[in-house]
């Protein structure tokens, strides 16, 4: 039996077992850990580096996906609200 190709072997960041890639692997591949299912991306492909794959939580505070059109009518209606000069036009001047 041949002898593992070790620059091929990364660890898992969850439960720390070795994943071994037949051939290198892709950028933003995402593979599963046989021993403990955590999903993982592939972030570097020399050396082999993994990180968490960016659905994980990692930018969205709800955990879920982000709608792009909700997300930008929702700046467009907070940019119309300030003028040139940064002030909020609903504002009403007192302090």
């Amino acid at each position: 039996m041949p002898e593992k190709d070790p620059s091929l072997m990364v660890r898992c960041l969850e439960c720390d077992s070795r994943i071994y890639f037949e051939r290198k692997p892709d950028m933003g591949q995402i593979i599963v850990c046989p021993e403990c299912d955590t999903s993982l991306e592939v972030i570097r492909t020399s050396p082999i580096k993994l990180g968490w794959p960016d659905d994980a939580g990692a930018g969205n505070s709800a955990g879920g996906p982000v709608d792009l059109n909700e997300f930008f009518n929702a700046l467009a209606e907070e940019e119309a609200d300030h003028d040139d000069y940064g002030f909020d036009d609903d504002d009403d001047g007192a302090y």
